[in-house]
């Protein structure tokens, strides 16, 4: 089924017959403004489809002003398009025409149209495929609707897949599930064997025996360990105390004292010579040292000599190329002074230029902006004169009001000149009287229709009164009379023509208004009074005066700061000329200073040995009387030194014998004492039967582990069964619902690649976005998510339903109002993408959101006079 046309008639504000016609097969737009009608042609539909035309639940669809709600309908079905007409209220009726014969009236056509489709809350796809504004999720609205949608959806499912007990694979699998996963609770936990409970308690056995079997094994391993020891330090006892060996140890242990004491005493003799050979090369060296000063002092006054002479001769030198730079260093700096007082009257002449150009630019400036002001003071005035008629006349409620008052007035009336009676007179050729109605004459052959009690005036046979009965809706007219006449006087007209010229008048003044405020705010972008204060500060008009010449002035201030440049980078060569000079004089003389103090320090050091002759004589003599008896002192220690014992060696020896004496003490000591604890505990092991403990733990512990392995099959027996369960029933829920992901995968993936949906069993609904590996909560999602998720899917499942041979259009009215730019803007590929196959008809107050929607555009028309 696809619509093609619908007309509506006194539906709500529609008291004059509208047409939305053009339907296309696939894609249909319909964007208009608030209050244009959209929810009232969907709520229209839906009334065509599902309320019975003798039905009194159409007082929501019904004008303010009364009448009689009707809806014509152009379809196009599998057999060939046909009309569908329904009346509401006084006339009410129902049809269905096709190829202009009426083929079904009344209760025919109502059950003509119940086998188009089924209300939502019996299960129709309307349910699934009709959302009225404010709707989001597939289980949004009453308490039928969502059972009625619920319906829609197994029933559909059921029709396309043949099957539906295999969602959750029987109720036999279900009691099996159940009862294995009853099994599995009364042995495990989520965190293992459940408390109390039979698998946890041979745990716990098996756990408490295996303890005891460890520690009685452990027992018994160091009983028999306590034994092995045992006869060890028996037999190391009976080696350490034998009398040959304790001999022998304090022989060597006396031997080594003696031969160590003997070293001691050769050491301290051979020490004594030592010394005596030190100190006599310690005479020799000092000898030595003094003789080598002399010599070292008379070539240390030549040197200091000859430096002395050198140094005064470098001081003087550079003494005068000191003075010779100062010159040169005065010179430049009277030259700098005076290039700097030519650049300073260079500097005067530009800067009086530049101000007569200031000058002359302040008193363009000041010209441009009294223009501007005056400009702004008139527009200004013009402003007050346009507010003021824009304040005049009516407002646009004021004339929309009087012109519904007129529409309804108008309305009545001619529903009123249909229904009432009628007078018609027919004068006999030649008769000149005439019957008159207050005074005015009433003209043969014209109907008059009777809307209020009249009475007619008949010349000559007297006066006729007529009453329509109930026939016109006379309280209905005058009430439409007075509202009439009360929006007159609202919009201060005598008639609707004046109301709208005087509305255009002060739209008029309106447009002006704007316009002049936004030719101030281009002229006087920050007002009139900022305009006065700039216009304040500008100095007043003067006389320029002087040569206004700054490209003259400028080159000459240009040369005259390049001589000072250069002149001060002379001066600066000179500086630093001047400053090397002056460097160069000032090391030059310290110098000088430094060698005569070293010459000074030199002749001191010379003077302190007395004459030299006789000072190197007497040096010479005491070197080669302290080298001899330094020679004979090492000779004879060298002599000693060959026959001398080792004192470290015997040492080593004496310290080894007294170990080995105390090692054997402390060794049969300490056997002593663990062979009387090995003794306390083969006593006490050897008391307590730890063999036979050990082997009767062992065997209540093989007995306690083939129950716990039967528990430990029993839970891997259960938990597989309940994985194979899980599995198959996963298995039958995915080959139920594969059909509605098979239409849904590709528009859902336009929204996120790679994305899945998990759906309910029972609700037939998603539960789970499944996106970048990560399954997410629907009720977790932001509401567009959800709603851009609920049109997918209602898309989906219009696509199965043409499958099926069920052709239905899906209604959107006001979807998508959660939707980011990016989101929608690939909602409308997934609409252009589903609209080759299904008809879908979009309804939305968004017009810039959905002018890139595409599809075809639908608008209200008006459809002419009924």
């Amino acid at each position: 089924m696809k619509i093609r046309s619908i007309t509506l008639s006194d539906i709500r504000q529609f008291t004059r017959p509208v047409t939305v016609g053009g339907f296309a097969a696939g894609l249909n737009v319909l964007a208009a403004p608030n209050e244009a009608g959209k929810s009232t042609l969907f709520d229209a539909i839906h009334a065509l489809f599902f309320i019975p035309h003798r039905s009194s639940r159409i007082g929501h669809l019904r004008p303010e002003a009364g009448g009689n709600p009707e809806i014509r309908a152009e379809l196009d079905l599998p057999d060939g398009p046909c009309t569908i007409v329904k009346r509401w209220g006084r006339g009410a009726m129902a049809e269905v025409i096709r190829q202009g014969h009426v083929i079904a009236r009344a209760d025919a056509a109502e059950a003509f149209v119940t086998g188009l489709t089924a209300p939502a809350e019996e299960g129709g796809p309307a349910g699934l495929l009709w959302v009225r504004q404010g709707v989001i999720a597939l289980d949004d609205g009453s308490r039928k609707e969502v059972e009625g949608a619920l319906l829609a959806r197994r029933d559909l499912m059921s029709s396309v897949t043949g099957e539906f007990e295999t969602v959750t694979g029987g109720r036999r699998m279900d009691r099996a599930l159940a009862r294995a996963e009853a099994d599995l609770e009364r042995l495990v936990t989520l965190r293992g064997p459940k408390a109390g409970g039979p698998y946890d308690r041979a745990k716990k056995a098996v756990e408490s025996l295996t303890a005891m079997r460890d520690d009685l094994a452990q027992k018994q391993a160091a009983l028999r360990d306590a034994l092995d020891r045992r006869r060890a330090a028996r037999a190391e006892i009976a080696q350490w105390s034998d009398p040959a060996e304790a001999a022998h140890r304090a022989q060597r242990l006396v031997a080594a004292q003696a031969a160590h004491e003997e070293a001691t005493r050769h050491a301290e003799r051979l020490a004594g010579l030592q010394a005596t050979a030190d100190h006599a090369a310690l005479r020799a060296s000092q000898a030595e040292a003094e003789l080598r000063r002399l010599t070292e002092a008379e070539a240390a006054l030549r040197r200091a000599s000859a430096g002395a002479r050198s140094a005064g001769e470098e001081a003087r030198a550079a003494e005068g190329a000191h003075h010779t730079a100062l010159a040169a260093l005065g010179d430049s700096r009277a030259a700098v002074e005076a290039a700097r007082a030519g650049q300073e009257q260079a500097e005067g002449v530009l800067a009086a230029a530049h101000r007569a150009v200031a000058q002359e630019a302040a008193q363009k400036r000041r010209a441009e902006l009294s223009q501007r002001l005056a400009t702004a003071q008139e527009l200004t005035q013009r402003l007050l004169g346009a507010r003021a008629a824009a304040q005049t006349g009516p407002e646009a409620a004021a004339v929309a009001a009087l012109e519904r008052a007129e529409t309804t007035l108008a309305v009545l009336e001619r529903q009123g000149a249909a229904a009432a009676p009628q007078i018609v007179l027919r004068y006999l050729p030649g008769i000149a009287a005439r019957a008159s109605i207050d005074g005015a004459a009433l003209e043969g052959d014209s109907p008059l229709p009777v809307l209020a009690p009249l009475t007619l005036d008949l010349p000559g046979l007297g006066a006729l009164s007529v009453t329509p009965g109930q026939t016109v809706d006379a309280r209905g007219l005058a009430e439409a009379r007075a509202e009439r006449d009360r929006a007159r006087a609202e919009t201060g007209c005598a008639d609707l023509l004046a109301a709208r010229s005087a509305l255009a008048t002060r739209t008029s003044a309106q447009e002006a208004v704007a316009l002049i405020e936004a030719q101030l705010r281009g002229l006087v972008p920050e007002g009139i009074e900022a305009l006065k204060a700039e216009l304040a500060t500008l100095p007043e008009p003067a006389d320029i005066t002087g040569p206004v010449d700054p490209a003259a002035a400028e080159d000459h201030a240009r040369q005259a700061r390049a001589t000072l440049e250069g002149a001060r980078q002379t001066e600066a060569r000179a500086a630093g000329l001047e400053s090397e000079a002056r460097t160069r004089a000032l090391r030059a003389t310290i110098a000088a200073e430094t060698a005569a103090r070293a010459l000074q320090q030199a002749e001191a050091t010379l003077a302190a040995f007395g004459p030299v002759d006789e000072a190197r004589t007497t040096l010479a003599a005491a070197l080669a009387a302290a080298t001899a008896a330094r020679d004979t002192a090492r000779a004879s220690h060298a002599a000693m030194a060959e026959t001398a014992p080792d004192p470290s060696a015997t040492a080593a020896a004496l310290a080894r014998a007294r170990s080995v004496v105390e090692a054997a003490d402390r060794e049969v000591a300490r056997l002593g004492e663990d062979l009387v604890r090995l003794e306390t505990l083969i006593d006490v092991h050897a008391g307590n039967g730890v063999e036979e403990e050990l082997a009767d733990c062992e065997a209540r512990l093989a007995r306690a582990g083939a129950d716990l392995a039967a528990h430990e099959h029993e839970v891997a027996v259960l938990r597989c069964l309940i994985a194979a369960l899980t599995e198959a029933q996963a298995t039958a829920r995915d080959r139920y619902f594969a059909p509605v992901m098979a239409e849904l995968r590709p528009m859902l993936r336009l929204l996120w690649p790679g994305a899945e949906l998990r759906f309910d069993g029972e609700s037939l609904l998603p539960t789970q976005l499944i996106r970048d590996g990560r399954a997410e909560e629907i009720g977790t999602l932001s509401g567009g998510t959800r709603e851009q998720i609920a049109l997918l899917l209602r898309l989906a499942f219009a696509r199965l339903l043409a499958k099926s041979g069920r052709h239905a259009p899906v209604i959107l009215d006001d979807a998508l109002v959660y939707s980011d730019d990016d989101r929608i803007e690939r909602m409308f590929d997934a609409l252009h993408q589903q609209a080759g196959d299904i008809q879908i008809i979009v309804l939305s107050c968004r017009n810039r959101a959905f002018r890139d929607l595409g599809g075809q555009k639908l608008t209200f028309t008006e459809a002419g006079a009924v």
